[in-house]
């Protein structure tokens, strides 16, 4: 057991519990603020024969970064043995795998995988792997609890596979719960996720996220980014993913349109007096309503005094008289005049004016 602020392993260098005798395995914990491996450097517990790998566990308050081909935390059996891979635990708010880097509780003999469970906010592949894969028996189990986000990018893998070298063997379970988070791939960039088998039955792959953008479900591999629990020449496997069903549009309201019809009724023809105009502006002014709000484009004016403003000369007193215009009653033309101008006069009432030269009995306005 390993306890410290800042762990590193870099350059080849390893921290083991190996054996390649009998018996198992031993195991290693390690308790850190952050974990670094790089360039190869390695946690192991990796057994042959007939023993069983021995079980990583890491408690790591922040992060965990494997970076490097030949770098990563292995709990596998070796070629020839028959026994099982062991377990890795992890916990860290973030783990990132990049560039050749691995998590590995593979069986490369005849035994099972073993099985990988991680819990942490944030989880980065990049050219990164992590694997439960067997070579002739059953895949092992990977469980992932995320809360924010999965990103897979460049050709990471995230496998329970069985029989990789063309051995019987049923592909394992893959279970990813993101229920609040993210899973998110570039689709021609090759990440798979996989529990597929070549002889026996394909595993199982249960997905839950808040969305899944990316990569999808496949009932075979494929050059783009895969879901897959397939059999080459077995069973199918089974994929359930699980996402919330919103629908985008679920939550407008389809408005009706209804078009402005203005209509303005038409009256008597008459230049330059009395002419009717519908005038549709655009924004600004006062609100429709009093207790409607002022919009930001809307004129503003200050209040003015009505008092006037002394300047120390004697102001006559001025009396004003209300007075109250009634105004006159506009009456269409029923007739049509000459008076002795010569000039036509229209009048509400043909029998009451004095015709000189009548045109035509009455004229008619007809409004249209």
């Amino acid at each position: 057991m390993i306890k410290t602020g800042l762990l590193e392993v870099t350059n080849g260098a390893e921290l083991s519990a190996n054996t390649f005798g009998k018996g198992d395995a031993g195991s290693v914990s390690i308790f850190a603020n952050t974990f670094e491996a790089s360039n190869g450097g390695q946690v192991s517990t990796i057994t042959s024969g007939e023993s069983d790998a021995g079980n990583i566990t890491f408690q790591v308050k922040d992060n965990i970064t494997l970076s490097g081909l030949k770098t990563g935390l292995f709990a596998s059996t070796s070629e020839g043995s028959i026994g099982n891979g062991g377990s890795i635990i992890i916990d860290p708010r973030i783990m990132t795998i990049r560039d050749g880097a691995k998590i590995a509780v593979d069986s490369l003999g005849d035994g099972i995988g073993g099985n990988i469970q991680l819990v942490a906010d944030f989880l980065t592949l990049d050219q990164g792997t992590i694997s439960a894969t067997t070579r002739s028996n059953t895949g092992g189990d990977i469980t992932l609890n995320l809360q924010e986000l999965l990103l897979l990018r460049d050709r990471s893998q995230i496998s329970s596979t069985a029989g990789v070298e063309q051995f019987g063997g049923n592909g394992g379970n893959i279970t990813i719960k993101a229920p609040n988070g993210f899973i998110l791939a570039v689709p021609n960039e090759n990440s798979d996720i996989t529990a597929n088998a070549f002889t026996g039955s394909g595993g199982r792959v249960d997905i839950q996220a808040n969305g899944i953008y990316g990569i999808e479900f496949r009932e075979s591999p494929t050059v783009l980014s895969d879901i897959t629990a397939s059999s080459e020449f077995g069973t199918q496997g089974t994929v359930e993913l699980i996402t919330p069903e919103i629908d985008p549009n679920s939550g407008l309201v389809q408005l009706p349109t209804i078009p402005v019809d203005t209509k303005v009724a038409q009256g008597c023809y008459s230049p330059d007096y009395a002419q009717n105009r519908f005038v549709i502006t655009g924004r600004g002014g006062l609100p429709p309503n009093p207790k409607d709000i002022l919009t930001p484009d809307a004129p503003q004016i200050d209040w003015v005094s009505v008092k006037p403003i002394n300047t120390n000369r004697s102001i006559p007193p001025v009396t004003t008289k209300p007075t109250t215009s009634t105004p006159k009653r506009i009456v269409e033309a029923t007739g049509a005049t000459l008076n002795a101008k010569g000039q036509i006069v229209l009048s509400a009432n043909s029998s009451t004016a004095t015709s000189h030269i009548s045109t035509q009995n009455s004229i008619q306005c007809h409004g249209s």
